[in-house]
């Protein structure tokens, strides 16, 4: 059945090339190919969890991306170097598909400040109630919504719930993470099915555009190159980091002084702490700073009789 799936909307793809092919250099520029035969053969030969799903609606999404909204994507691209490497090793810790990483790019565009209009913050755009149910702090001095570590544990453990909770379905798991459980279980019950092809149907719209935007996303990042988008090099300092775990109160001022790191840095790789400091937690609070200074800070705080950690990522 699925093979089937497959060959339609291959051919669905073949024969919007060919009908799109008269006007698509004057839709982008004189100098752009963009066939959707091939970008549909690609992600239909990929191995991302989503990937069964494409319609060619997809498309619109990848030509948001990659030709209209080129110059913002390509910043986008640029910040997920900082964090595609946190998440990608917790996805790897919890034997998770490795593609749901893309999802940060629809949620917030990379952005571990991002709010939305209706209160969630950072990179998984996590509500209060969801991030305080998964343990994390948010309050005025501290919210974990914005740290990179902390969320992506978060929204991956409510993946993982979300996931079993609705059979073993990625596209449904994902889509109650956009409209919420119970709206995708009354959707399920409408349309008497549990394949996500009939339920979207009775999803609300903005969901039934959220897992074409995430095939998007995907193919995006892996194919950049093929439509022309450059993505700038990020700074050393805050591209390649280390984060070790700390349980006394810390200012940004203390630490740029033990390590040598300018408090704009710190503040950039630790976007959580609102007041300037690293409050005190028995539970403990990550520090994270260019790998070049995580081992100073380290040995300062050991050697001071402070508690310290060294973090899994």
């Amino acid at each position: 059945m699925k093979e089937a799936k497959v060959l339609l909307l291959l051919i669905i793809g073949v024969f919007l090339s060919i009908t799109a092919s008269s006007n698509t250099t004057s839709d982008f520029s004189t100098t752009t190919y963009y066939s959707e035969a091939d970008v549909a053969t690609r992600i239909l030969n990929s191995s991302a969890v989503l990937a069964e799903h494409y319609e060619p609606t997809v498309h619109d999404f990848i030509k948001d991306n990659l030709y209209q909204g080129k110059k913002g994507f390509a910043r986008t691209l640029s910040r997920t170097q900082m964090y595609f490497p946190v998440i990608e090793q917790y996805l790897e810790f919890y034997g998770l598909p490795d593609d749901l990483k893309h999802m940060v790019i629809v949620e917030s565009q990379a952005k571990p400040h991002a709010q939305s209009s209706v209160g969630a913050v950072g990179l998984w755009q996590l509500m209060p109630e969801t991030a305080t149910r998964y343990g994390l702090t948010v309050n005025d001095i501290q919210d974990d919504r914005k740290d990179p570590r902390k969320a992506t544990e978060a929204a991956l453990k409510y993946l993982s719930y979300l996931h079993g909770y609705l059979g073993g379905d990625w596209a449904l798991a994902i889509s109650a993470y956009n409209c919420g459980e119970g709206r995708v279980k009354r959707a399920i019950k409408e349309a008497k099915s549990t394949d996500y092809e009939v339920v979207k149907a009775y999803l609300p719209k903005q969901t039934q555009k959220y897992v074409p935007a995430i095939i998007a996303a995907g193919y995006s990042v892996d194919y950049h190159h093929l439509h022309n988008v450059q993505i700038a090099e990020l700074d050393y300092a805050v591209k390649f980091t280390d984060a070790i775990q700390v349980f006394d109160k810390l200012s940004f001022t203390e630490i740029s002084n033990i390590t040598n790191t300018p408090i704009t840095v710190i503040q950039r790789l630790n976007p959580s702490y609102t007041k300037g400091y690293i409050p005190t937690s028995k539970r403990g609070n990550y520090v994270v700073l260019p790998s070049s200074a995580i081992s100073t800070l380290s040995q300062f705080l050991n050697y001071s009789d402070r508690y310290v950690v060294e973090t899994r990522f």
